[in-house]
């Protein structure tokens, strides 16, 4: 047992000597699981605002209204206006491209008197091509816009003769009762579609019930950042243990594997001291993760589980660095095989992508990646909040997978290192 102490305690000190490949592969699940959080879940969202330029030619009231239009009430907070000189002779992609605009929204001279006499007018919309979303949401606010002013012109056009038929001035008070009138006839007869609507939307978000809620002003940051970083932890681990369980081929590329038989060490012991080495790197590895996760958890969770699915996945992990090297006949062959297999495991497994948006043919093999078994286990205790009775299942296939993979890999090794093959 000493000398198995010895060898792991070597191999901690190469690692401390040369920390760099171990750290990068720690900071990779911290900052890939940072980036996504900040991304969808970093505060409040802000909408962009669509940036607008009117250039009003007309002088009447309904030019007016519609350049003012976009930026009162709810229309504020979507829409940030400039109004240029309505006789501006300037190119209008210069125009765009200088004001980072959204689009120019022309309104032809004439507006309010086509309007008021219910004759074809028309609006000028010049969108952007430099922007892709924001363009179309011009358009369809306009065309609202446009089409409320088109009914509006139909629905009074009695109201609207009078108000033409005014002679220059103030109207006398019979003009004004008799304008009332008509007002008040139209808004009578609009009621019943109106007031209320004949149709309403009714919009309605359906609560996760197996997710938490947030408290209100809160951000969601810390609980995307949990929900991404076991999967990606898991992976990082596994290629920690690839690392670590390489070194018997970089050893005997280096001949000092020949030198460590040459002494007191049988093949079987230098087997156990790589598998217990590899062991304690993920099992550190994972111990460094589990700080940073806690330090952002707003809540606990249940330790038998975690603990009884980290040591078994520590066991996956090892067999599976094991098994990997121990068919590969070169340390390069090895590391090859090993990313590769890791990444189909990791995206199969949901580490990388959650399942629910994977292909229905992919999540039909993901039960038989090691890592979908440890993404969804961490998720359950992490994000879920469930007790350890719930990670049983995903305990037993990771310690089986690791200790059948272990007893299968150890034979090969043995068979390899009594040959001569790697000493």
């Amino acid at each position: 047992m000493r000398l198995l102490l010895a060898m792991v305690i070597k191999d901690l000190r190469r690692r401390l000597r040369s920390p760099l490949p171990t750290i990068l592969l720690l900071l990779f699940p911290v900052i890939f699981s940072g980036l996504i959080a900040l991304t969808f879940g970093g505060g409040e969202a802000k909408v962009p605002k669509v940036r607008l330029l009117i250039e009003n030619r007309d002088d009447g009231l309904v030019g007016r209204l519609v350049a003012s239009a976009f930026g009162q009430g709810e229309a504020k907070k979507y829409f940030e206006v400039k109004t240029l000189e309505a006789d501006s002779t300037a190119d209008v992609s210069t125009l765009l491209e200088k004001e980072d605009a959204t689009a120019l929204l022309r309104l032809p001279k004439g507006l309010s008197d086509d309007v008021f006499a219910g004759r074809p007018a028309r609006f000028e919309l010049v969108k952007s091509p430099a922007q892709s979303i924001l363009p179309d949401v011009a358009e369809q606010v306009t065309t609202v816009l446009a089409e409320g002013l088109s009914s509006a012109s139909r629905l009074l056009r009695g109201p609207l003769d009078q108000i033409r038929g005014t002679p220059q001035g103030v109207p006398n008070d019979q003009r004004v009762a008799e304008i009332a009138v008509l007002v008040n006839g139209v808004v009578t007869r609009a009621r019943p579609y109106v007031l209320p609507p004949v149709v309403t939307l009714e919009i309605a978000t359906l609560a996760d019930p197996k997710a938490g809620k947030t408290p209100a002003g809160s951000s969601p940051m810390p609980s995307i950042f949990l929900l991404i970083l076991p999967g990606i932890s898991a992976y990082s681990l596994f290629s920690l243990a690839d690392q670590s369980m390489r070194d018997l081929l970089v050893e005997a590329r280096l001949k000092t594997l020949r030198r460590q038989l040459a002494g007191p060490l049988t093949a079987g012991r230098v087997l156990a001291g790589k598998a217990l080495s590899t062991a304690a790197v993920a099992g550190l590895s994972l111990l460094i993760l589990t700080a940073i996760g806690a330090s952002v958890a707003s809540r606990g969770i249940s330790l038998a589980g975690y603990l009884l699915l980290s040591f078994a996945f520590v066991a996956a992990a090892t067999g599976f660095a094991s098994a990997v090297f121990a068919v590969s006949s070169s340390e390069r062959q090895g590391a090859t095989l090993a990313s590769l297999v890791s990444l189909v495991m990791a995206f199969a497994g949901g580490s990388f992508i959650p399942l629910n948006s994977l292909p229905g043919a992919l999540r039909a093999i993901s039960p038989f990646s090691l890592l979908f078994w440890a993404t969804q286990g961490y998720q359950k205790l992490v994000v879920d909040g469930q007790g350890v009775a719930a990670v049983l299942p995903h305990i037993a296939i990771l310690a089986g997978a690791g200790i059948v993979l272990l007893a299968l890999s150890v034979p090969l090794w043995q068979r390899r290192l009594l040959r001569g093959e790697l000493a």
